[in-house]
C-alpha cells in the first residue's frame, strides 16, 4: 500500500484492478483468516491439554504470547505478577516549586510535563523567587495543600502495599 501513496499510482492501481482481481483478493483473505482461525483453536487444544497433564507451556517449548501470558496470570499465576511498587514519600520542598498565574489567581505546577502545554497556552511558568509580591502569600497555602495531598495519596499507596506484603513476607510499611 505504501506504493500507492502517489495519486498517479493510485489511479494506474485502480485501472488494473479488475472485480475478478477484488474476488481472488477477498478469497485469498478469507482463506488466511480461515487458517488462523483453525491455529488458534488448536492452540487453545494444546494449551488445555498441557494444564490438564500438569505441564507448562514453556515445559512443552511453546513461547507464549501475551495473550496467552495475560490469561496464564489469570489462572493462577503467582501473586508477585500484582506486586504493587512500593511507595516512596516524596517532601515538596518550597524553594524548589514552579508556580504559574491564570486568570488572576496564582497555581502550583503540579508536574514538569505541564509546563510545555502551559508554555503552549502562553502562560509563564516561575519559580518561587519570581512570584509577584501579590501572590506571595497563597504560596504557603498552595504548597502546604500540595503536602497534605501527597502524604493522602502516599499512605492510599501504603495500605496497597501492606495489603500485599502482608500476603508476601515483605516489609509492612508505616503511614506518614
Amino acid at each position: 500500500m505504501s506504493i500507492l501513496l502517489d495519486k498517479r499510482e493510485l489511479k494506474k492501481a485502480a485501472k488494473e484492478l479488475s472485480l475478478v482481481k477484488l474476488q481472488e483478493v477477498v478469497s485469498t483473505l478469507n482463506a488466511v483468516i480461515a487458517e488462523r482461525e483453525k491455529e488458534s483453536e488448536v492452540i487453545s487444544q494444546i494449551e488445555q491439554l498441557a494444564k490438564s497433564q500438569g505441564f507448562t507451556l514453556e515445559q512443552l517449548g511453546y513461547k507464549i504470547s501475551s495473550e496467552v501470558a495475560s490469561a496464564a496470570s489469570d489462572d493462577g499465576a503467582s501473586s508477585n505478577a500484582k506486586r504493587p511498587t512500593k511507595p516512596k514519600f516524596k517532601t515538596i520542598n518550597k524553594d524548589k516549586q514552579y508556580f504559574y498565574v491564570e486568570d488572576g489567581k496564582l497555581h502550583l505546577l503540579r508536574t514538569h510535563t505541564m509546563k510545555k502545554g502551559l508554555q503552549d497556552k502562553g502562560i509563564d511558568v516561575i519559580s518561587v523567587s519570581k512570584v509577584d509580591k501579590k501572590h506571595v502569600k497563597q504560596v504557603d497555602a498552595l504548597v502546604a495543600e500540595a503536602t497534605a495531598q501527597a502524604l493522602e495519596n502516599y499512605n492510599a499507596k501504603v495500605d496497597a502495599w501492606n495489603e500485599w506484603a502482608a500476603a508476601n513476607g515483605e516489609e509492612i510499611l508505616s503511614k506518614k
